[in-house]
């Protein structure tokens, strides 16, 4: 079974056009953009970490069951042969009894520019399992932690895919989350469930591209 198939098919189907990479916010899908900061802490106390993952946890609450289907796609840019290792913390955080995990190596053009270049090497992973078989509280304080030396951390971009629902999330860092669904109507529910966390500076076109009457 091609685990990358399968999901290339589905965003295919689901997200046409659709290319996986940063920021989803703007990606052309409706889009939500979560803030996971307190302005009140400082990223020197591990409050402040507690609060993001706590922050997480409200999002995830509200967009997955533990009975949902989830693909988890993982990509890591790598130098030469360099490549996601099997005692990688995310693989710590789901079970060998019942996920299905397949890697490959890939060399393409992803960001026209920044700082990974044009055709940067990069490692790729996908993971297939039930939400609840898997570690996310682990998962999001570990990506909470990668840019400051912090452990356990998680270095990459982290996708979950939630395939019952048809959501792409990315926490793309202790700051925030974006989660993108072509259904307008679960959007919404979403953003009135969590309209104290959507960020202030995209309120606005979330509003707009929502259609949400004021």
């Amino acid at each position: 079974m091609n685990l990358f198939h399968n999901l290339s098919s589905y965003l295919d189907a689901n997200f046409k056009g659709f290319q996986i990479k940063q920021p989803l916010f703007f990606s052309g899908f409706p889009a939500l953009r979560f803030d996971l900061q307190d302005e009140n802490l400082d990223t020197c106390d591990s409050a402040y970490f507690d609060e993001v993952v706590k922050r997480m946890k409200k999002i995830h609450a509200v967009s997955i069951d533990g009975d949902d289907d989830i693909a988890i796609f993982y990509r890591k840019y790598t130098y030469k042969r360099r490549k996601i290792r099997k005692h990688n913390y995310l693989f710590k955080q789901i079970d060998v009894n019942t996920a299905q995990v397949q890697f490959k190596k890939n060399r393409t053009i992803i960001y026209e520019d920044g700082p990974y270049g044009k055709a940067d090497n990069s490692s790729q992973a996908v993971i297939y399992d039930k939400a609840a078989n898997i570690k996310f509280s682990n998962i999001y304080l570990s990506i909470a932690n990668t840019d400051f030396n912090r452990r356990p951390s998680i270095d990459g971009e982290l996708f979950v895919v939630n395939l019952t629902k048809q959501t792409v999330m990315l926490m793309y860092d202790d700051r925030g989350c974006d989660l993108i669904s072509p259904n307008l109507e679960l959007l919404k529910e979403y953003y009135y469930s969590l309209t104290g966390m959507i960020l202030e500076v995209n309120r606005p076109e979330i509003i707009r591209r929502l259609h949400i009457e004021s």
